[in-house]
């Protein structure tokens, strides 16, 4: 959205120098001027805001998958039936706006699969257009579109625009969150109240937003009049009330949530944080958010080390002092710290600080354009589009056309095997005399095949699980794909799509079924 006045310098030290503001090489005209006040949303403005979000949303319809994709995904399909985060539905904290929104939509759809996925892509494509704004009003226009391009265009964005989650979620929140914190940054004591008001509300969607913007909203607001930053904790509170306390009263009262809530919180801490696992987790963690970065980012991580070779530079060094900067770095410092030190879980984690990461990319890649441009005399707007192009294509022929992870033909291949599994367990095995084994797709098992016995164990907590074949099966069923028999002997595949096969058993009376995890390897033996 854009803002709705000019606002004047401020922030944490009102004596800036002029070039601290000024970007006056993007696009012909400055996001500041050197008395620090933002030009005026125009016509054009409007214009590509719009075509950026119906462009994203468009690119995003052909891809839409039609399975629910992942474990969260079936929570909160279960939440909207019957809210209780002490049954997992959904996980603890619960999200109770995400899924009064996913409640509310799904009257018009009826289905809770295409409801979220069409959530997804209507945030997306707010995502993409928010990421414009906050671009055009810190750098100027063509920061902010090549930087929401390359959101539009990332690996792991687009194939999260496609299915049942709510990262797409995440990265708008946070961008129009930081948004309005840029506004109070600025100075603008108007935009106080409804930052903090919208991080509250935001709060309800994304519980992991609170903590990850409100030091960002701290130290813009910290100067801004004790009253006002009275009202600010006071809107926050509110907001914070209006979810928590529904949350509680649905899921059996405030005791029971509280300790459904504290059983998450110390599985996350024993299990995945440097305070369970010591050095070990900081290496995991930070290997899992170099990896999912590095899919979110994909050729705009070539702007990574631009950006440390302008820190670094004698000549380029001071560039560091600029304010924008700074509140890109208190924006993005504590999600990453929590993926660090606590835990990451899933590719759309870092959805959290990926608009802040890209706007610090493309300020590199504007100030190479720059320093390219005064040695061979082009325009400097010309080289960094010949720059910021070919990074853009690449995202797409990535998506669209090559076979990553997280492509449009990989999830289109999840979509269509286990849609097949489903489906071929329905038509060759008997519920009565048939036990499902599946591990991190437990949930998709048991929501499309209710009927059928299940096992399931969680891999953090034991790699060595072991179960007796209970009286009356005659079949175990794998449903991981990627466990393989100890004994191929004793096993049998059917065929699914996409050239995948179904591993079965036929254990004999009193058998025991054992998985080793570290070698990936299921077994069917004695006691």
């Amino acid at each position: 959205m854009p803002p709705s006045d000019t606002v004047t310098s401020g922030g944490p030290s009102s004596a800036t120098s002029p070039d601290t503001f000024v970007d006056s090489a993007d696009g012909g005209s400055p996001s500041a001027s050197a008395t620090g006040r933002v030009t005026n949303w125009g016509r054009s403005d409007w214009v590509i805001t719009s075509l950026l979000f119906l462009v994203t949303a468009l690119s995003r319809i052909p891809f839409r998958t039609v399975m629910l994709y992942a474990w969260d995904s079936v929570l909160y399909t279960r939440a909207i039936e019957h809210f209780d985060i002490t049954l997992q539905q959904p996980q603890p904290p619960g999200h109770i706006f995400y899924v009064g929104l996913i409640w509310l939509v799904n009257h018009a759809f009826g289905n809770a699969n295409t409801t979220m996925v069409w959530l997804s892509v209507f945030f997306a494509a707010a995502a993409v257009a928010a990421l414009y704004w906050l671009g055009r009003l810190m750098f100027g226009r063509d920061t902010g579109l090549a930087a929401a391009l390359l959101l539009a265009t990332s690996l792991s964005f687009w194939a999260l625009s496609e299915v049942a989650y709510p990262y797409t979620l995440l990265a708008f929140l946070s961008t129009l969150v930081a948004g309005m914190s840029y506004l109070v940054w600025q100075g603008s004591r108007a935009w106080v109240l409804p930052a903090a008001l919208t991080l509250g509300i935001a709060s309800g969607f994304r519980q992991d937003l609170l903590p990850f913007l409100l030091p960002l909203l701290a130290v813009v607001s910290w100067n801004k009049g004790r009253w006002r930053l009275a009202g600010a904790v006071a809107l926050i509170a509110a907001a914070v009330a209006a979810w928590y306390v529904p949350s509680f009263l649905l899921s059996g009262g405030f005791d029971r949530y509280q300790e459904a809530s504290s059983t998450q919180t110390e599985y996350l801490m024993t299990y995945f944080s440097v305070f369970g696992q010591g050095a070990e987790a900081v290496f995991v963690n930070t290997y899992t958010l170099i990896r999912f970065s590095i899919l979110a980012l994909v050729a705009g991580g070539l702007l990574v080390p631009v950006f440390f070779l302008f820190s670094v530079s004698p000549g380029t060094r001071g560039m560091l002092r600029d304010r924008r900067i700074l509140f890109l770095a208190v924006w993005m410092a504590p999600s990453v710290l929590f993926y660090i030190f606590i835990h990451i879980g899933e590719y759309g984690y870092v959805f959290s600080f990926l608009p802040a990461a890209l706007l610090l990319g493309v300020w590199a890649l504007k100030n190479l354009a720059d320093r390219i441009a005064a040695r061979t005399g082009k325009q400097p707007l010309r080289v960094m589009w010949a720059l910021a192009a070919p990074m853009i294509t690449f995202n797409m022929l990535l998506f669209l056309v090559l076979s990553p992870p997280l492509s449009a033909n990989r999830i289109a291949a999840r979509d269509d095997i286990l849609r097949s599994k489903v489906d071929t367990i329905r038509q060759n095995f008997s519920p009565r005399n048939t036990l499902i084994l599946s591990v991190f797709d437990y949930e998709a098992a048991s929501y499309y095949l209710p009927e059928f016995n299940h096992w399931h164990f969680d891999p953090s907590v034991d790699q060595n699980p072991s179960t007796q074949v209970p009286p009356g099966i005659e079949r175990v069923v794998v449903f991981e794909e990627y466990l393989s028999p100890s004994d191929p002997e004793i096993w049998l595949r059917l065929p699914l799509d996409r050239g995948q096969t179904l591993l079965y058993s036929m254990p004999e009376v009193n058998k025991t079924l054992k998985v080793d995890w570290n070698a990936r390897k299921v077994y069917v033996e004695n006691p």
